[in-house]
C-alpha cells in the first residue's frame, strides 16, 4: 500500500503518497526535477547524485520512504536568487562537460568534496562515470572552483573573430543548471509506455504465443506479436539510399537469432506494469541450432540464421556471410617472392560496448492534425523519418523526427532501434508513447563494436620498405547485418591505405552469429584495422633493428598520394593538407624519445614507450549531404537552420562559429535550430566525422551567399529590415584525410602482469581548429575510449551467446583514476577543401591509443613478448611472460 510522505525538494514542500520499492530517481523525475538522470538503476554510474538533508547520495538506489520529513536538493536548487552556484560556475567556465548527460551529479557530487590533491580527487571520483570528456576537464572545473591552477589556457580567450577561437559551447549554462533538455525530460498527457519481451535462447522459431493472461492485467493497453505487424524487411543502419546493408530485420519476427532478440511487445499506463506482462507472456519455441563464432558460422555448419526468403542484400546467406569485401592491387606473389622479411600475425579484437550514458529513448504521438512525431534521443533524424515512412507506408511529410538534447552516442544511435516498435504503438492506440532501454538492455540488445579476427602478411625488404601486404579480416556482425560489410571494408581500407605499397590484397567477411548485433562505433572499423597494422609494423621494425619511428616515415603516405587499393571507383579519400611528419615531431620531442633507449628497469618493474599513426576521412564523399538554411531575421538576429545533431560534439557552437565569422556578427548573434526533419533542411546526420567537414562547408557557403546579397542590398539599423534566406545543399566531391599520431609510456610489472599507463601524448593533423578547446575535449575524450579498449572494456559471451557483463559494475569503463596525464596537440595546417581549413576529428581520436599501448608494452617488457589480442589484461600479461 502507498504510504504518504511529507518532504522537501529545493525548499518547495510536497505531500506525495509514495509505493513501497519505489527510488528516490523515480519519484524526484515524477515530479518533473528531469536534472537527475537515469543510466545505471544500480548506484554505479552517479549521474543521479542529489543531497539528501546535504548529503550526497546516488537516488536510483535510494528507497523514497526514506525522504520522510527531510530535505533533498537537485542541480535545479543548487543557485540561488538566479546565480550559478561556484561549483556550477566553475564547471561552466572550464567547459567540464560535452553531452552533459553526466553534469549533474558529477557537480552535485563535487560541490561537496573537501580541497584534495589531483590524484586524490580522481580517487574520489570513481563513483561518477563520464564516457566523453576524459574526466580532464571535469578535473579542471573542480580545481578552479579550488582556485587552483588550470591545465590549459584557452578558457579566458578573446578574440573579434569566431573562427579559431574557444568559444564556449552554447548549451553550457543550460547543461550545469539541469536545465538542457533530454529526450525523457518530457511527459506528454496520456502517456504510456512500452517494454518488450526478448528472447532467452539464441537461435530459434516462435511456434505460439499465448499473450491472453498478460492482457488480462490491469493497466495492460496493446501486445503485439508478429502476427500483428507488417512484414516489411529493414536494416537499423542510419545509411543514406541506397542503403548498403542487407535487409534482414522485421518489427517482430516468427524467428529470433539472439539471446535478446525481440519476441512481443507490451504497451501499459506504467514501466512497471508493462515489465509484469512480459512475465506473463507463454511462448512456445522450437530451439534450433546456433553459432557464435564466426569462422565456424562461415564454413557450412549447417546453421543458417537468415534463412527467410524476405530478406534480401546478403551476398551468401548459406554461409552466414552478410558482407564481403575483395579489393587488390599490383602482384601480391611477385611481392612476397622479392621480400627479405616475411612477417604474419593473427590479431583478435573483441566486442565493445559504446556506454553512452543516455540510454536509448523516444516518445512519439500524434498531433491533432494526424501528424506523427518521434522526438527520439537519434544521430540520425532524417534517415528515421524515411524509415518509419517505408515501414507503415505513412507519408514521409507527415512524420516529424527530432533530436533533443543528446547524451551521448558515439555510433549506437545511428541506428533505429527503439523508434519502430515505439510509433508502431502510437499508430495503434492513437495515444503517446514511451520506450527507455534500461542499461541491462543496452549492453545485450543493441549493438556493439564488431568483435573482429584479423590476419595480416606483410612482405619487406631489409631496408624496411613494404612491398607487400596481404589482410584477411573476419567480423562479427551478429545476428543482423547492419553496418557490417562498410565496418569490414574501412577495416582494411585505412589501414592498407595508410602505407605505400605496391602490392596489396584486402579480403573481408561480415559473419552472421547468434550474438547480439554489432554496428557502428566510434572509428568505424579502422580502430580494430589500426590496432591490427601498427601492431605488425612494430613487429617487422623490431625484427628488422629498425626505429619504428623511422619504419613509419619512410612508408608512409605522402601528399600527391592515392590509396592504391582496387579500383579507383573504390577510392573516396584524398590528402589535403598534411601536416604527419610535425605530428611526428611533436610528440616525440613532448616524450623525449631518443631511438635505441632501452627499457628503464625498477625491479619487477619495467618503462617502454609505443607510437601508433592512423588516418580517417572527414565524412564520405558524395553521398553524405548536408542543406543549410541562413536567414537574417527582422529583429536583425540571425537564424541558422540544419538537420545536423550535435551528440555532444559541440558542433550546435562550432557551425554558428563558421556563420559568424563569415557575417562578421558574433556567435551570440546566431540563434540554431537543429536536428528536426519539420524544421530543417536535410541533413544526413552525426556520423562519418562529417558535421564539421560537410556542414560546416554547407554552413559557409550559405553565410557567404547570405553576405554577398547584404552586400548589395545593405540595411541599416533602426530600418524596418526584410527578412533574407539563403539556403544551401552540399556533399563533398571527395573526403579529406585526417591524421593523428600518437606516443605512450607504460610501465609493467612483470611479476605480476599490472599495467600502468603513464603518459599519452597525441598529435592530430586536424586542419584548422574552428574551436580549440572543443577539439580538445574530443581528443581527451576519444584517447579515453582508446584506453578502456586497451586494457579493459570486453563484452564477456558464454556458450549461448549471452553477454555474461551486462552492467556498468562489471564491463568498466575507464574512471577518471585511470587516466593518466595526456597532452592533445593540434597541429594546424589549412586544408583546401573543409570549411577554414578544417578536417573531421570525432573519430581519429580513438584509433591509435590501443595500438601505441601494446607497442609501449612489448617495448617496455624487451622480450620477443606481444600480445596479439585485446583487451591487454594483467592475467593476460603474466601469462605469456610466463608462456601459459
Amino acid at each position: 500500500m502507498p504510504e504518504q510522505l511529507k518532504f522537501k525538494v529545493n525548499h518547495q514542500s510536497y505531500t506525495e503518497n509514495c509505493h513501497p520499492g519505489t527510488s528516490l530517481l523515480s519519484l524526484l523525475r515524477q515530479l518533473g526535477w528531469f536534472g537527475v538522470h537515469r543510466v545505471c538503476d544500480s548506484g554505479d554510474c552517479g549521474a543521479c547524485t542529489v543531497w539528501v538533508n546535504d548529503t550526497p547520495i546516488h537516488s536510483c538506489i535510494y528507497p523514497a520512504m526514506r525522504i520522510k520529513n527531510q530535505s533533498v536538493t537537485t542541480i535545479e536548487g543548487l543557485s540561488q536568487n538566479a546565480e550559478l552556484a561556484p561549483m556550477q560556475q566553475a564547471f561552466l567556465e572550464a567547459q567540464g562537460f560535452q553531452c552533459g548527460f553526466c553534469t549533474p551529479g558529477m557537480i552535485m557530487s563535487a560541490a561537496k568534496l573537501p580541497e584534495l590533491s589531483e590524484d586524490e580527487l580522481r580517487l574520489a571520483l570513481k563513483g561518477n562515470l563520464c564516457r566523453c570528456t576524459g574526466y580532464q576537464a571535469i578535473i579542471d572545473s573542480i580545481r578552479l572552483s579550488q582556485n587552483s591552477p588550470l591545465s590549459t589556457d584557452t578558457i579566458n580567450r578573446v578574440s573579434p573573430h569566431s573562427v579559431g577561437e574557444s568559444i564556449p559551447k552554447q548549451d553550457g549554462t543550460a547543461i550545469v543548471t539541469g536545465k538542457a533538455s533530454y529526450t525523457g525530460d518530457i511527459s506528454p498527457p496520456g502517456l504510456l509506455h512500452l517494454k518488450v519481451l526478448r528472447s532467452p535462447h539464441p537461435h530459434a522459431r516462435i511456434c505460439k504465443i499465448d499473450t491472453q493472461e498478460a492482457k488480462a492485467l490491469p493497466g495492460v493497453v496493446a501486445i503485439f506479436t508478429h502476427g500483428d505487424v507488417p512484414r516489411i524487411p529493414y536494416t537499423t543502419a542510419g545509411h543514406a539510399e541506397p542503403v548498403p546493408d542487407p535487409l534482414d530485420h522485421y518489427l517482430l519476427d516468427n524467428k529470433v537469432r539472439f539471446v535478446g532478440d525481440r519476441v512481443a511487445a507490451v504497451v501499459a499506463e506504467s514501466v512497471t506494469i508493462a515489465e509484469q506482462a512480459c512475465q506473463l507472456i507463454a511462448v512456445d519455441y522450437e530451439i534450433l541450432p546456433h553459432v557464435i563464432d564466426p569462422t565456424q558460422a562461415m564454413n557450412d555448419i549447417g546453421v543458417v540464421i537468415h534463412d527467410e526468403p524476405e530478406s534480401s542484400q546478403i551476398p551468401d546467406r548459406n554461409r552466414n556471410i552478410a558482407g564481403h569485401i575483395f579489393l587488390e592491387s599490383g602482384d601480391l606473389e611477385q611481392g612476397f617472392t622479392e621480400a627479405d622479411l616475411i612477417v604474419e600475425n593473427t590479431y583478435k579484437l573483441p566486442a565493445v560496448q559504446h556506454v553512452h550514458l543516455e540510454p536509448h529513448i523516444t516518445i512519439s504521438w500524434l498531433e491533432s492534425d494526424g501528424n506523427l512525431v518521434v522526438r527520439s534521443s537519434t544521430q540520425v533524424p532524417f534517415h528515421c523519418q524515411r524509415l518509419l515512412s517505408q515501414i507503415f507506408n505513412f507519408p514521409q511529410d507527415k512524420i516529424r523526427v527530432y533530436k533533443a538534447q543528446l547524451g551521448g552516442g558515439f555510433g549506437n544511435k545511428q541506428e533505429i532501434l527503439s523508434e519502430d516498435l515505439c510509433v508502431l504503438a502510437t499508430l495503434r492506440t492513437g495515444k503517446p508513447v514511451q520506450w527507455e532501454f534500461t542499461r541491462k538492455e543496452e549492453f545485450i540488445a543493441t549493438n556493439s563494436r564488431h568483435a573482429m579476427t584479423i590476419k595480416i602478411k606483410s612482405g619487406v625488404k631489409a631496408d624496411g620498405t613494404i612491398i607487400a601486404q596481404d589482410m584477411e579480416i573476419i567480423g562479427n556482425t551478429g545476428a543482423y547485418g547492419n553496418h557490417g560489410q562498410t565496418v569490414v571494408f574501412l577495416s582494411g581500407y585505412i589501414p592498407l591505405g595508410l602505407y605505400r605499397c605496391p602490392n596489396k590484397r584486402l579480403r573481408g567477411f561480415a559473419v552472421y552469429t547468434n550474438t547480439m548485433p554489432a554496428g557502428a562505433f566510434r572509428g568505424y572499423g579502422a580502430t580494430q584495422g589500426t590496432f591490427a597494422m601498427e601492431s605488425q609494423i612494430h613487429e617487422i621494425a623490431h625484427k628488422l633493428n629498425i626505429d619504428p619511428i623511422e619504419i613509419r616515415l619512410k612508408n608512409l603516405i605522402r601528399p600527391g598520394d592515392v590509396i592504391n587499393l582496387g579500383k579507383s571507383e573504390d577510392h573516396f579519400n584524398l590528402i589535403g593538407s598534411y601536416a604527419v611528419l610535425e605530428c611526428w615531431e611533436k610528440v616525440t620531442q613532448s616524450l623525449g624519445y631518443v631511438p635505441g633507449t632501452p627499457p628503464i628497469v625498477e625491479g619487477s618493474r619495467r618503462r617502454g614507450v609505443g607510437f601508433a599513426v592512423s588516418m580517417q576521412g572527414s565524412g564520405l564523399s558524395k553521398i553524405h549531404l548536408a542543406k543549410v538554411k541562413l536567414s537574417l531575421l527582422a529583429d536583425g538576429k540571425y537564424e541558422l537552420r540544419t538537420g545536423s545533431v550535435d551528440v555532444g560534439t559541440g558542433s550546435d557552437t562550432t557551425l554558428r562559429q563558421i556563420a559568424a565569422e563569415v557575417l562578421g556578427v558574433s556567435v551570440g548573434d546566431i540563434n540554431i535550430i537543429s536536428g528536426d526533419t519539420q524544421r530543417t533542411p536535410f541533413d544526413a546526420g552525426s556520423y562519418a566525422s562529417a558535421t564539421i567537414y560537410i556542414s560546416g562547408q554547407a554552413v559557409k557557403l550559405a553565410a557567404e551567399k547570405l553576405r554577398e546579397r547584404l552586400e548589395n542590398k545593405p540595411q541599416r539599423r533602426g530600418d524596418n529590415r526584410e527578412e533574407l534566406s539563403e539556403e544551401v545543399t552540399y556533399a563533398a566531391d571527395e573526403s579529406t584525410l585526417t591524421f593523428a599520431v600518437q606516443g605512450v609510456e607504460v610501465e609493467v610489472d612483470i611479476e605480476t602482469g599490472k599495467i600502468q599507463v603513464l603518459r599519452c601524448v597525441q598529435a592530430i593533423d586536424l586542419g584548422k581548429a574552428i574551436n580549440p578547446r572543443i577539439c580538445h575535449g574530443q581528443a581527451m575524450g576519444g584517447i579515453a575510449m582508446g584506453i578502456g579498449y586497451a586494457l579493459s572494456e570486453e563484452l564477456l559471451f558464454d556458450e549461448q551467446g549471452c553477454i555474461l557483463n551486462p552492467t556498468l559494475r562489471e564491463y568498466r569503463i575507464p574512471t577518471a583514476a585511470d587516466m593518466p596525464p595526456i597532452e592533445v596537440i593540434l597541429v594546424e595546417q589549412a586544408d583546401p577543401h573543409g570549411p577554414y581549413g578544417a578536417k573531421g576529428v570525432g573519430e581519429i581520436t580513438t584509433n591509435c591509443t590501443a595500438p601505441a599501448i601494446a607497442n609501449a608494452i612489448r617495448a617496455a617488457i624487451a622480450t620477443d613478448c606481444r600480445l596479439y589480442e585485446l583487451p591487454i589484461t594483467p592475467e593476460r600479461v603474466w601469462q605469456k611472460l610466463n608462456n601459459f
